[in-house]
């Protein structure tokens, strides 16, 4: 049953399922991103999939969140995902856990499992998330959007964090937002989401299982804005001079922060030779 199940992805060459199916996540978040990106798992037939989130269903998240009915409402978002996810797939372990992700409850969070999937949409989880995956070497898949674009990218401990990703400003105004008695929700649609979890679902299998067909990775985001008349293009980050990460790295794994110190110095050789032989050709 299992291999006629995946039997069109199995085609693919170099598809390995035993990775996928021996293959453990954890999705934070179970609103619109995390309905979407639990899809496409069970599609890739991860074996072990854990769905956190604290929040219920409201009459609003229906139109977005697509594996949701209106009976549901009132009940926790991860127990309700988790139990559709197994009426499509009953051969895989899936469970829905309420629970707020804090710094005080992380490592039973997130221990034991092969990679972290960020469907959330504050920026101080995510750091959360991420500054405890880059201590326990844990790649996490970060997913992010607005009504009118998103951004996915695949963190680890060789590229920028999500601080390095979110201006200062950025975090300020959704700092003062949460601690503002005045709530104003984010515009959102159903489009985004299911676009942004499709890239989501791509990277996870990139990480969890590569092909020889896959291009070499580099740091950075898939961004995609609809308001352009090229919507869709690669923006690459660079890790932050003064970061969390930065700390964290010096304890944990020094030689990634002297690699990229030694890469950078060969790349501003290699550009004062490109800017001599140029000026060589002038003369």
């Amino acid at each position: 049953m299992t291999s006629v199940k995946y039997d069109r992805q199995i085609k693919i060459s170099g598809w390995n399922q035993d990775k996928l199916s021996n293959a453990r996540v954890a999705v934070i978040g179970a609103g619109a991103l995390g309905n979407h990106v639990c899809l496409g798992l069970i599609g890739l037939g991860i074996g072990t999939i854990k769905i956190y989130d604290y929040d219920t269903i409201e009459s609003h998240n229906l139109n977005r969140q697509s594996l949701f009915c209106e009976e549901d409402i009132g009940h926790n978002k991860a127990e309700i995902l988790a139990e559709r996810l197994e009426k499509r797939n009953s051969g895989i372990i899936i469970v829905g856990i309420d629970e707020k992700i804090e710094e005080s409850t992380i490592d039973s969070v997130i221990r034991n499992v092969d990679l972290v999937i960020d469907c959330v949409d504050l920026i101080h989880v995510r750091k959360i998330l991420n500054y405890y995956c880059i201590q326990n070497d844990i790649p996490m898949i970060h997913g992010g959007l607005s009504w009118f674009g998103g951004q996915v990218g695949i963190l680890s401990r060789k590229t920028p964090c999500i601080n390095c990703i979110f201006p200062e400003s950025v975090q300020k105004q959704e700092l003062q937002q949460e601690t503002s008695c005045i709530y104003k929700p984010e515009p959102s649609v159903v489009y985004t989401s299911q676009i942004v979890a499709g890239l989501m679902v791509k990277c996870v299998r990139e990480v969890l299982m590569p092909l020889p067909s896959d291009p070499p990775r580099k740091p950075g985001l898939i961004k995609f804005d609809f308001r352009f008349e090229k919507p869709f293009y690669f923006e690459p980050i660079q890790r932050k001079e003064k970061c969390e990460c930065r700390k964290i790295l010096k304890e944990v794994a020094p030689e990634i922060l002297k690699k990229e110190r030694a890469d950078k110095r060969k790349q501003k050789e290699m550009e004062k030779e490109e800017v001599a032989a140029f000026l060589a050709d002038l003369s």
